[in-house]
Protein backbone atom coordinates (compact mmCIF):
# COMPACT_ATOMS: atom_id res chain seq x y z
CA UNK A 1 0.00 0.00 0.00
CA UNK A 2 1.91 3.33 -1.21
CA UNK A 3 1.37 5.80 1.59
CA UNK A 4 2.61 9.59 0.80
CA UNK A 5 6.18 10.21 2.22
CA UNK A 6 4.83 13.33 3.99
CA UNK A 7 1.85 11.42 6.25
CA UNK A 8 1.64 10.36 9.43
CA UNK A 9 1.51 6.49 8.84
CA UNK A 10 4.74 6.90 6.46
CA UNK A 11 6.42 4.53 9.45
CA UNK A 12 3.40 2.69 10.55
CA UNK A 13 3.77 -1.06 10.30
CA UNK A 14 2.06 -2.80 7.55
CA UNK A 15 -0.37 -5.64 8.45
CA UNK A 16 -1.78 -8.61 6.45
CA UNK A 17 -5.18 -9.14 6.37
CA UNK A 18 -7.01 -12.42 4.86
CA UNK A 19 -10.04 -11.25 2.65
CA UNK A 20 -12.91 -14.78 2.66
CA UNK A 21 -10.94 -15.76 -0.76
CA UNK A 22 -7.88 -16.22 0.95
CA UNK A 23 -6.10 -13.13 -0.84
CA UNK A 24 -4.44 -10.85 1.44
CA UNK A 25 -4.89 -7.46 1.89
CA UNK A 26 -2.29 -4.81 3.19
CA UNK A 27 -3.70 -2.55 6.03
CA UNK A 28 -2.09 -0.26 7.92
CA UNK A 29 -1.51 -1.04 11.32
CA UNK A 30 -2.20 1.09 14.63
CA UNK A 31 -0.14 4.30 14.78
CA UNK A 32 0.42 5.08 18.92
CA UNK A 33 -0.67 9.11 18.97
CA UNK A 34 2.95 11.30 19.11
CA UNK A 35 3.70 12.92 21.94
CA UNK A 36 3.06 16.93 21.90
CA UNK A 37 3.32 19.97 23.88
CA UNK A 38 1.32 22.70 23.11
CA UNK A 39 2.39 26.05 22.40
CA UNK A 40 -0.36 28.35 23.23
CA UNK A 41 -4.47 27.38 23.22
CA UNK A 42 -7.28 29.13 21.22
CA UNK A 43 -10.76 29.22 22.40
CA UNK A 44 -12.93 27.85 19.46
CA UNK A 45 -15.55 29.56 18.15
CA UNK A 46 -19.35 28.41 16.69
CA UNK A 47 -17.47 28.39 12.86
CA UNK A 48 -13.87 26.77 13.92
CA UNK A 49 -13.10 23.39 12.44
CA UNK A 50 -10.24 20.77 13.07
CA UNK A 51 -8.99 21.92 9.12
CA UNK A 52 -10.05 25.60 9.27
CA UNK A 53 -8.08 26.06 12.99
CA UNK A 54 -5.11 24.20 10.84
CA UNK A 55 -5.29 26.21 7.96
CA UNK A 56 -5.35 29.21 10.22
CA UNK A 57 -2.05 28.35 12.50
CA UNK A 58 -0.06 26.11 9.98
CA UNK A 59 -1.22 27.49 6.64
CA UNK A 60 -2.65 23.55 5.99
CA UNK A 61 -5.35 22.42 6.38
CA UNK A 62 -4.07 18.44 6.47
CA UNK A 63 -2.76 19.10 9.30
CA UNK A 64 -5.53 19.39 11.30
CA UNK A 65 -3.95 15.67 13.08
CA UNK A 66 -1.25 17.55 14.79
CA UNK A 67 -4.02 19.45 16.10
CA UNK A 68 -6.12 16.17 17.21
CA UNK A 69 -3.04 14.72 18.29
CA UNK A 70 -2.57 17.48 20.94
CA UNK A 71 -5.40 16.54 22.78
CA UNK A 72 -6.91 13.60 24.54
CA UNK A 73 -10.10 15.16 23.96
CA UNK A 74 -10.51 16.00 20.33
CA UNK A 75 -11.40 12.99 18.03
CA UNK A 76 -10.49 14.41 14.11
CA UNK A 77 -13.72 13.50 12.61
CA UNK A 78 -15.65 14.80 15.93
CA UNK A 79 -17.17 18.56 15.54
CA UNK A 80 -15.02 21.11 17.25
CA UNK A 81 -16.62 22.05 20.44
CA UNK A 82 -17.88 25.98 20.53
CA UNK A 83 -16.55 27.35 23.55
CA UNK A 84 -13.57 24.73 24.39
CA UNK A 85 -9.60 25.35 24.80
CA UNK A 86 -8.24 23.92 21.70
CA UNK A 87 -4.18 23.30 22.23
CA UNK A 88 -2.43 24.20 19.22
CA UNK A 89 1.32 22.39 18.94
CA UNK A 90 4.21 23.41 17.36
CA UNK A 91 4.44 22.95 13.27
CA UNK A 92 7.32 20.62 13.45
Amino acid sequence: MPVDRKSRYVKSPRVSWPRRDGSLVELIGQTPRPDRESVFSTTATDSDRLDSLAARYYRDPAKLWKIADASDQIDPFDVVEPGAPIAIPPDK
